[in-house]
């Protein structure tokens, strides 16, 4: 049995493409490194493949922002009937959702190692050879982003396997693999293309590296590092996303998420997307389950009209209030103000607070027909503008306090949004008070995007927030209801951190297993 960190990139350089846009092939039969990478269409594929593992259900196919996302003050598994599973943070090393993770992960990254080790082999245009360097170094670095920030100490690899029986290796201290993660981006931002360029966002681009980089150095700056040095490189790379001119909001709001359920690119403000089609019939698919699992609940006889949904989450009456502004107009349309049984809405009530769902992705605007039940073919963000603008307010006000630059960011975000403006009479002074604007701001905003549990971990809040939460909840929701505090009373400091693979432990006897699993 082949070690889970040591898949063979024999059989994983194939074009299995997640980014339609770029490569619309086939996938070509087993080829061996030794024979391949002597053209550039073979190099441009092996590319492919790297970006692949992003697709898959493991990823942002759907766990990435369902099951491994459920479980937080934004949103809960609705199924009163789910007491186990990471959505109520009862589960082991051994579920197959953890380590699914963790095999795509470094499945990417192995891709990546073989890549970089034979890119200089063909003969091409050298300015094509540097742009997908720079790719593969970045979604390397992305790889193990996930890994570090989902399990902290991770083994670091960063050349091709030799040996498919060289299964012993211990894990880096995850201030380590973070500094490779920014020493690879780093490397890959002045490769790449700009935006501009692409005119889509199934590709990583210049300035989607300088705002992942932000991503990165928060988080390294928050509790899971505690280097508040990187507060500095967080604005620094923020700033250069806003200097660069290449982004702006879209003035629609609810347009940012329509145009992903049709197929439609906003490279303004959609910076990096998971990209889907299909809808599971026929050979050439890649299907996700974006609007589907975590959507609106459609449960008609109609399955066209406007598409099934699962309603398998609900948002929590701490987000709907969240929205104090009446104007404010992302309040219904991240949380539903309707629901399907027949082809025809039906609006919750006013009072209806504790049961609505998610509206972010609404599969009445997906263009691929028939529809199907289980998979839908809108694409997912991975980093949108206004992230980034959120990024910025957060890294300059922890740095010099609620100034005007902090302001103005935080006010763009918000009068797109509708929401009243911090100006005059308004303008906020106390770095506390502002920090908490950004946290309630970044619910608002990125409701449903799989980055409220990264952001509360990284704040130090995450345990107490689901402390919080499951005391509101036991004490203000409806009785049928109450079973939403599972959650938040079975989470624990161990949860901070998902285990190691139970196989993982089982072929690879140098890695230690996480703390209290």
């Amino acid at each position: 049995m082949k070690k889970i960190i040591y898949i063979l990139i024999i059989t994983a350089i194939f074009p299995l493409a997640s980014c339609k846009k770029f490569l619309d092939v086939a996938p070509t039969d087993f080829l061996s490194p030794i024979n391949y990478y002597s053209t550039e269409t073979e190099v441009e594929n092996a590319l492919t493949g790297v970006y692949d593992p992003l697709g898959r259900e493991a990823m942002y196919g759907r766990y990435l922002f369902t099951t491994l996302a459920y479980g937080n003050d934004e949103g809960l598994r609705s199924a009163s009937a789910t007491t186990t599973g990471l959505e109520v943070f009862n589960y082991t090393p051994s579920d197959g959702i953890v380590g699914n993770l963790w095999t795509s992960c470094y499945q990417g990254i192995d891709r990546a190692n073989d890549l970089l080790a034979n890119i200089d082999k063909p003969k091409m245009d050298d300015t094509k050879r540097k742009r997908i360097r720079g790719e593969a170094l970045f979604l390397r670095a992305y790889y193990y982003f996930l890994l570090a920030d989902n399990w902290g100490d991770v083994p670091l690899k960063l050349s091709p396997t030799v040996s498919a029986s060289d299964v012993n290796i211990k894990s880096n201290p995850k201030k380590e693999v973070f500094d490779q993660i920014l020493k690879d981006m780093e490397t890959a931002e002045p490769l790449v293309s700009t935006s501009t360029e692409l005119k889509f966002s199934g590709r990583v681009s210049k300035t989607t590296i300088e705002g992942i980089m932000a991503r990165v150095c928060l988080t390294m700056a928050g509790s899971q590092v505690n280097d508040p040095s990187k507060l500095n490189d967080a604005l620094k790379w923020a700033e250069k996303v806003q200097q660069s001119k290449e982004h702006s909001l879209n003035p629609d709001y609810k347009q940012i998420f329509i145009n992903q359920s049709k197929d439609l690119y906003d490279v303004k403000e959609s910076m990096w997307e998971i990209e889907f089609y299909g809808n599971g019939i026929g050979s050439y698919n890649e299907t996700s389950w974006v609007g589907v699992w975590g959507g609106i609940l459609a449960s008609g006889p109609d399955l066209q009209t406007p598409g099934y949904g699962y309603g398998a989450l609900y948002a929590t009456n701490k987000l709907y209030n969240l929205y104090t502004d009446a104007a404010d107009v992302r309040r219904d349309w991240n949380i539903s103000p309707y629901y399907f049984t027949t082809t025809k809405p039906t609006n919750f009530t006013a009072t209806q607070l504790y049961n609505r769902y998610p509206g972010k992705w609404r599969r009445e605007y997906e263009v691929v027909t028939p529809k199907s039940k289980n998979v839908s073919s809108t694409n997912f963000p991975v980093l949108r503008y206004a992230d980034v603008l959120l990024m910025l307010a957060e890294a300059e006000n922890e740095l010099n306090g609620p100034t005007q630059k902090a302001h103005d960011a935080l006010n763009e975000v918000r009068a797109r949004a509708h929401a009243s403006e911090f100006k005059g009479a308004t303008i906020i002074t106390d770095k506390i008070i502002f920090r908490q604007v950004i946290q309630d701001e970044r619910a608002r905003e990125l409701a449903f995007e799989a980055l409220r549990d990264h952001d509360l971990k990284r704040w130090g809040i995450f345990i107490s927030t689901m402390k919080d939460l499951s005391k509101n909840i036991t004490a203000s929701y409806p009785a049928n209801l109450r079973f939403l505090a599972l959650a938040g009373n079975n989470i624990a400091e161990r949860h901070l951190y998902l285990p190691i693979p139970s196989l993982e432990l089982s072929l690879n006897k140098a890695i230690k297993q996480n703390p209290n699993w």
